[in-house]
This record gives structure tokens, sequence and C-alpha cells, in this order.
């Protein structure tokens, strides 16, 4: 019985510890990425959710990463920026737009750094490989 209540006591142990060094992000602010389709291309709209009751001045990152499978050919595109959310605020933040065609496939990645630079939101997305479904 002693070596039951130990084990026990040790996984436990365990499972806060491993709590305790988890990064958690979307908690504070919440990033996400909208999609739309107009003529052939694809919208891309960064968005903030303020989910505390304090104002928060953070800055975000959003890459938009084209590659086609066929010719090899990549593309790049990078926005930043710095941003201010009152408490409950939502805010688009950029807009960009990208076509899809065959071969290709989009990577976007969102991600929001509050003052200390520390990761506190992302969000990501694959076109292409049909891992989120277009609006």
């Amino acid at each position: 019985m002693k070596i039951y209540f130990r084990l026990l006591s040790l996984v436990i142990l365990l499972l806060i510890t491993s709590m305790s060094y988890s990064q958690t992000t979307n908690t504070v602010v919440k990033a996400k990425i909208d999609m739309e389709k107009i003529e052939g291309n694809i919208k891309i709209t960064s968005t903030a959710e303020n989910l505390s009751e304090i104002v928060q001045s953070l800055s975000y990152r959003l890459s938009v990463i084209k590659n086609n499978n066929v010719s090899d050919n990549q593309s790049n595109n990078i926005q930043e920026g710095f941003f201010t959310l009152t408490p409950s605020e939502n805010k688009n933040l950029s807009t960009t737009q990208v076509n899809l065609g065959n071969g290709d496939e989009v990577t976007i990645l969102l991600l929001f750094f509050n003052e200390n630079k520390e990761l506190i939101g992302k969000d990501r997305v694959v076109l292409g490989n049909e891992k989120k479904k277009m609006k």
C-alpha cells in the first residue's frame, strides 16, 4: 500500500511540474487568422482579441510563406507592427492577399509578443494541405 501512495505521489508531482513549465498562449490575447476567397485569391486578415480586463500593448508578426512543389519557387511576406487593445476589444491588424495555384502550399503564421518580447498568442494555417477549411 505504501508503494502505491509513493507511486501516485510521484505521478502527481511530475504532472504538476510539467504543467508549470508548459508555455501557454492565447490566454490573455487571442490570435486569429481569418480567410476569405475573393476572385481566385485568398484574402488573409490577422485579428487580435483581448481576453483580459486590462489594456494590452503588444507587437505582432504575420508571416505568409508560399511554396510551389512543382517549380520549387518560394515567396515570403512578413508584416510586423505594434498595437494596443482595450479590455475585451477585437481588432483587425493587417490584411494581405495571395493566389493559390496548382502545386502551391501556403503557410500563414500569426504571432503576438508582449512588451518583454515573450510569445503570448499564435495561430497557424496551412493551405494546399487543407488543414483548415476556408469560409
